[in-house]
C-alpha cells in the first residue's frame, strides 16, 4: 500500500535531499516493522527510494539496481578497451536522467506483461556532466516527472505541497533544505492517521553521497 508510506524529495541546483519512511504495514493498518530500508543505491551519486507492495518493492528495487550495475560494467569495460585505460579508473556511471528513463520504461513495459510492478519511486542524484542535481519520480502507471524542485509520494504528500509552494527557494542552503524537509515530515506526523516512527534521510551533491541521521519520533 504505497499510500500509507511517505517519500520526500527536495532539490536545488547544488544538491538533492531524499527521505523515506522506515515502516512496514501489515493488513493495511498494523505496524509490523520500523526498520525497513526502502533505498536502493544505483551509483556513487545516484539513488532510488521505492514504496508500494512489499514484494514488488524488493524485487523491482533489486532488479533495477543490478541491471544498472551491469550496464555500467559493460560500458565501462568498453570504454577502457577503447581508450586503453584500466577499467578500475574508467569511472563510468549512468546519469540520473538515464536511470530515470530506464525505470520509467521498465515499469511501462511491465504494465503490458505479467510482471507488473506496483511501485512508486523517487530518483535523486548529481550529474557531473551537467553540473547540477536531479530529482525525478515514476509512479506505478509509469507516469514520470523529471528535473523537479520537490516531489512527494504517498498520501502524506497532500499535506506538504502547500508548504513547499510557500517556502521553497531555488537558492536554499543545505541547512534550509533539511529544515524544510523536517517541516514536511513533522506535518505528516501531526496530521496522518498512521504511525510512521522514523525516516531515512540522504543527501547527494557534487562531493558525493551522504547518509544523515534518521528522523525519529
Amino acid at each position: 500500500m504505497a499510500g500509507m508510506h511517505f517519500l520526500v524529495g527536495i532539490s536545488t541546483e547544488n544538491y538533492v535531499i531524499l527521505a523515506a519512511d522506515k515502516a512496514t504495514f501489515a493488513y493495511g493498518a498494523i505496524l509490523a516493522d520500523s526498520e525497513n530500508d526502502k533505498e536502493y543505491r544505483l551509483g556513487k551519486k545516484l539513488t532510488m527510494m521505492c514504496i508500494g507492495e512489499e514484494g514488488d518493492v524488493a524485487q523491482f528495487g533489486d532488479w533495477t539496481k543490478r541491471n544498472l550495475q551491469l550496464y555500467s560494467v559493460r560500458n565501462g569495460i568498453f570504454r577502457s578497451l577503447l581508450f586503453m585505460y584500466n577499467y578500475a579508473h574508467s569511472g563510468y556511471e549512468v546519469s540520473p536522467a538515464s536511470a530515470h528513463h530506464f525505470v520509467r520504461r521498465s515499469i511501462a513495459e511491465g504494465l503490458r506483461s505479467q510482471d507488473h510492478y506496483t511501485v512508486d519511486v523517487l530518483i535523486g542524484g548529481y550529474d557531473d556532466k551537467e553540473e547540477k542535481a536531479f530529482l525525478g519520480s515514476v509512479d506505478y502507471l509509469a507516469n514520470g516527472l523529471a528535473q523537479q524542485p520537490y516531489l512527494f509520494r504517498g498520501f502524506c504528500g497532500r499535506f506538504c505541497y502547500a508548504i513547499m509552494d510557500h517556502e521553497y527557494k531555488k537558492d536554499m542552503s543545505e541547512a534550509e533544505g533539511l529544515a524544510l524537509m523536517n517541516k514536511c515530515i513533522g506535518e505528516a506526523k501531526r496530521r496522518f492517521v498512521a504511525n510512521i516512527p522514523g525516516y531515512k534521510v540522504v543527501i547527494i551533491d557534487k562531493n558525493g553521497y551522504r547518509k544523515l541521521n534518521d528522523v525519529l519520533f
